[in-house]
Formats: C-alpha cells, structure tokens, sequence
C-alpha cells in the first residue's frame, strides 16, 4: 500500500514539473505555427504596408503618378480650303502626360508645323485628358481629347503677316508601348479643328481665318 502511495506521489511530482514546460511550448506553438520561422510571425497588416509603399514609389509609363516627357514628329496633313493653297509638311510636337489614375491622365503639348516654304504655319498649345482604353502586356492603346489654342500664321506679303489666336479643339487615338519602366515609344493619329475669326487687312478686305488639319505623329519618351 505504501508502495503505491510512493508511486502516485512521484507521478504527481513529474506532472507539476513537466507542466510549465508544456504551456510554455504550446504557446509557442500557436504564436508561429508549426515550422513557423521569425518572419512568418510579421503582421499581415504590416506586410500589406510595405508591399504598397513599394508599388507606389514604383513608377511605369502612363501609371498613377507618372510624368511622361517626349517628343513627336510626324506628318501634318492639312483639310479643306487650306489644302488648295498649302502643302503638307512635316510637324514636331513637344508632350507631356501625368497619370492621374489607371484610366486617365493630364496630357498637354506645344506643337508647330511649317507649310509651302513658310507662308503658312501653325504654333499650337493644348490641353486635355488622356484615356488608357487597355493595359495589354506592355502595349496601352488610348484616346484624347481636350481643347487648345491655336496661332496659325498667314504671310500675305514679306511685311504682311496675319496672326491671331484661335481657340480650337482637338481628339484622337494612339498606341504607345513601354520598352522599359523608363522608355517608351508610341503613335498617335489627332484631328485638330481651329475655330475661325476675321481679320482685316490693309487693302480693306477681310481674311477669314480658320482650319482643320489632322496629325500623324511618332513619339519616344522617358518616365520619371
């Protein structure tokens, strides 16, 4: 009898022993998991944080928060009656993009165009919204539209130059793909539409001025 009394007060004596040990390990166990290293204990809510401070001091062409620079060149096709006393000729166009959102952006450009050995030509400053229509790899398709000011100048003699400043709209699409996280190069097809004014000339006629002319232009750019 004393034996067993023995035994089950040294069974008592290993249980409150061992005890501590378990709870300790047990709380280990559910803290980490299984297995679980130091960082797997990281807070999801604070993995979810740095992942996006990264995605946002990351930059592509076109994304949210983007400024993109460049530079077109391209055909001017002039329309109307302009083309029965003007030729076609060659356009550049300085551009800039700020992405606003996935979909849209801030697009603005500062253009000119020369025509039939400078009797005609065209300054333009524009304005508008740029419309990503998808996001296919690394190929975005898009439309703008937006309005401008436009300053053709027509030579009516060496000393007679008529110039005002027309206010016009203008609308188009275009497809640029993005060669790196800082590149990109792209087209764009625009049809630009100046509202017309009269003007009064020395001789005592009045020249109506005004015109549409569409725009074919290649660009290449940076981001940043």
């Amino acid at each position: 009898m004393s034996s067993k009394k023995g035994t089950w007060s040294t069974l008592a004596w290993v249980a409150l022993i061992a005890l501590p040990t378990q709870v300790q390990a047990a709380g280990t166990w559910g803290g980490t998991g299984w297995g679980s290293s130091a960082e797997d204990s990281t807070p999801r809510s604070r993995k979810v944080a740095t992942r996006g401070s990264s995605l946002r001091n990351s930059v592509s062409p076109f994304s949210p928060g983007s400024s993109n620079l460049g530079i077109d060149i391209g055909q001017i096709f002039l329309m109307g009656d302009l083309t029965r006393k003007y030729s076609d000729s060659i356009g550049t166009q300085l551009h800039y993009t700020y992405g606003v959102s996935e979909m849209f952006g801030f697009d603005s450009s500062v253009g000119y165009s020369s025509h039939t050995d400078n009797d005609f030509s065209i300054l333009s400053l524009k304005t508008g919204m740029r419309m990503n229509l998808a996001w296919y790899d690394k190929v975005i398709p898009y439309a703008t539209f937006g309005l401008g000011f436009y300053k053709p100048a027509i030579e009516i003699s060496p000393t007679n130059i008529v110039s005002p400043v027309l206010f016009g709209l203008h609308g188009g699409a275009g497809v640029n793909l993005e060669v790196t996280d800082q590149l990109f190069f792209g087209a764009s097809l625009t049809l630009h539409d100046m509202f017309g004014t009269k003007k009064q000339l020395a001789s005592g006629s009045e020249l109506n001025v005004d015109g549409t002319y569409t725009s074919f232009l290649l660009n290449a750019g940076v981001t940043f």
